[in-house]
């Protein structure tokens, strides 16, 4: 299935998508949930079958625009949040019945290609490496944080033992 998103006359597929429709089986209808919608190309590909509904959500508000057309075409079958996924809770399932929830954990495609966001390796911009719903910037994090609160994020987070 083909799931393109062209955005800026440049082209991004989903990752594994044939695979996960093939594990997910979209064809047979469900409720499904996009904890990490980006670009919107896993819940593009579900809505192609009918009696299917997803629940999208993203940390990154940037990506609301993504939405609109998806809304549009699928009245009643799709509905975004602009919520990090830990807080999936904060969204009312009680009357669907989920079939899979669907991660495509990482940097989007859109993230790393807006430079001001700081993801990527090919520019000089800012270091910033928000992914969306932050309050402070990488390089606020580095500039304000004592030593022993930084030592703490590299081994923690960056597996950095010996940090």
């Amino acid at each position: 299935m083909n799931a393109t998103i062209i955005s800026n006359n440049e082209k991004h597929y989903p990752v594994l998508l044939d695979e996960i429709l093939s594990i997910i089986s979209p064809q047979n209808g469900g409720t499904f949930i996009d904890c990490t919608f980006g670009q919107g190309g896993y819940s593009k590909a579900i809505l192609k079958f009918p009696k299917t509904k997803i629940f999208a959500l993203d940390r990154d508000s940037d990506v609301k625009k993504h939405t609109l057309e998806l809304k549009d075409k699928n009245n009643n079958r799709f509905f975004f949040n602009n919520l990090k996924f830990g807080d999936l809770d904060k969204i009312d399932f009680e009357n669907e019945k989920i079939k899979a929830i669907i991660f495509d954990l990482g940097f989007s495609y859109l993230q790393v290609k807006d430079l001001k966001r700081g993801l990527s390796f090919k520019s000089d911009g800012p270091l910033d490496m928000r992914m969306g719903l932050n309050d402070f910037s990488a390089l606020e994090v580095v500039n304000n944080l004592e030593q022993k609160n930084l030592e703490l994020i590299f081994k923690v987070f960056g597996e950095e033992k010996d940090s």
